[in-house]
């Protein structure tokens, strides 16, 4: 009970960091990269988030997240972002008719932290990239949803394209580099691919992507593949309201996962493609917990299982 006080008074003093509308975080990107002024200053952001995931085979999860980062002479950005979760691994079958309920688990996950650059290029179709590295420090308990391998390292590469002002598409890719570090929402592949756009109806944002791990899956996995969508609500100044969810294509990818966010919003140029997939993997956090009773994939008819 200490540690759900002490993560509320957190979630109370903050607010999931929230995407800007595509044409909103290009023209403050595009005015930091021309403004010295700008370009010195920090721009901070901050936000709490909340969502819940279920795999068909039974197993779940529900998370609270918290976000805070920093932006930085234009092109940098830093975030942190602490995680308390709670879990309920997949029912045991004792029998063809009989069943064990799966073990409940809840605590703080390791602790997901992220440092990316971004460059934007203008004139047609506004080009832009980026590139960011995470980390999880193993802060949380391995009986419970931690890790228990150390620090885990990952990183991204991202690309986006703007055909009009409103309108923009971007793909990425992911990979872990040490320590179980997820590149998707559940992963079983050392590495992710998505694609994705994301549009203006009036003032809300309209994000829409397909993601898929890529590669050899772990022995008694599947590679996932998942389609999500997602809707940005701004509700004045910084702050904008983020609905995000995802639907799995496969067993190997959770059923369904749902978010809610509220927060500020970065001037990144990164910010005008974060796909609804990377907004619900900072819910859940971005470490992966090595116990059964923590989600990551479903293992297929074809394995074991893990």
């Amino acid at each position: 009970m200490r540690e759900l006080f002490l993560f509320a008074v957190i979630i109370s003093a903050t607010t999931a960091a929230a995407q800007s509308p595509p044409d909103t975080a290009k023209k403050s990107a595009a005015s930091n990269s021309t403004n010295d002024g700008d370009r010195s200053a920090v721009q901070w952001t901050s936000g709490v988030a909340g969502g819940a995931l279920r795999f068909s085979d039974g197993a779940e999860e529900r998370a609270v997240a918290v976000n805070v980062g920093a932006h930085l002479w234009g092109w940098l950005d830093i975030s942190v972002n602490p995680t308390y979760a709670w879990a309920t691994g997949a029912p045991v079958l004792l029998t063809p008719l009989q069943s064990q309920p799966g073990r409940k688990v809840r605590g703080f996950t390791d602790l997901p932290i992220d440092i990316g650059v971004s460059h934007g290029i203008p004139g047609i179709w506004a080009p832009s990239m980026s590139f960011s590295l995470g980390f999880t420090l193993p802060t949380g308990d391995s009986l419970t949803v931690g890790g228990g391998r150390g620090v885990g390292v990952g990183a991204n590469i991202g690309i986006a394209v703007a055909p009009t002002e409103n309108f923009s598409l971007n793909a990425g890719l992911g990979r872990s580099l040490s320590n179980g570090y997820s590149a998707n929402l559940a992963s079983s592949s050392l590495s992710s691919l998505s694609l994705g756009s994301s549009t203006k109806l009036g003032p809300m944002g309209v994000s829409v992507n397909y993601s898929q791990d890529v590669g050899s899956a772990e022995p008694g996995y599947e590679n996932a593949r998942v389609v999500g969508g997602g809707l940005s609500f701004p509700l004045g100044g910084d702050f904008a309201l983020n609905a995000d969810g995802s639907g799995g294509l496969t067993p190997g990818a959770p059923k369904w996962a749902f978010s809610l966010s509220l927060g500020t919003s970065s001037a990144s140029i990164a910010a005008a493609s974060v796909a609804p997939y990377q907004r619900l993997r900072r819910v859940f956090g971005k470490g992966r917990a090595l116990i059964a009773t923590k989600p990551r994939t479903r293992p297929s008819k074809k394995g074991s299982g893990a």
